[in-house]
């Protein structure tokens, strides 16, 4: 039986698949990347960082407009990609980021960890990006960086 990674689940696999068929720039940020990093954190959303980019803004919302309810297909590129955050309220929910924080697409990118799960891509923050993005103040954020701060030097990570 194939053990299961942890953070990653069919909609979080399901999202990856979609970016990536799409070849949409993103990474994996929030309460999933922190489970890829080790921590154990329940999370109902799948977090995307993206670059401030119209056209790949339109990739990541014809992908995501292939989610169950299509709500991403109403979404104008333009205004996602000049806004911080946008909740598409869709199954599974995802929070299209293009600044976590203060975290930029172009500046993780450069430290993005690559994993491939049961066969698909799944780019994600590294843990100094992670951390820095998670310096909210919110209660969830503040119990995620006292989770993952002892993991920087515990484990080693592959990085592309």
């Amino acid at each position: 039986m194939p053990r299961r990674t942890p953070g990653t689940d069919n909609r979080v696999l399901r999202v990856c698949r979609l970016l990536n068929r799409h070849r949409a720039r993103y990474l994996i940020a929030g309460g999933v990347a922190a489970n890829l990093h080790g921590s154990v954190r329940a999370t109902r959303d799948v977090d995307i960082l993206v670059p401030k980019d119209e056209r790949n803004t339109e990739r990541v919302l014809k992908a995501l407009a292939e989610l169950p309810y299509g709500v991403a297909g109403e979404l104008d590129p333009l205004k996602v990609a000049g806004k911080p955050i946008t909740i598409v309220g869709d199954d599974p929910r995802v929070d299209i980021l293009t600044v976590a924080w203060d975290v930029t697409f172009e500046r993780a990118n450069r430290n993005k960890i690559v994993r491939r799960i049961a066969g698909v891509r799944v780019p994600y923050l590294g843990l100094r990006d992670l951390l820095r993005s998670k310096r909210t103040g919110r209660a969830s954020d503040l119990a995620d960086i006292e989770a993952l701060s002892g993991l920087g030097a515990t484990r080693k990570t592959r990085r592309r």
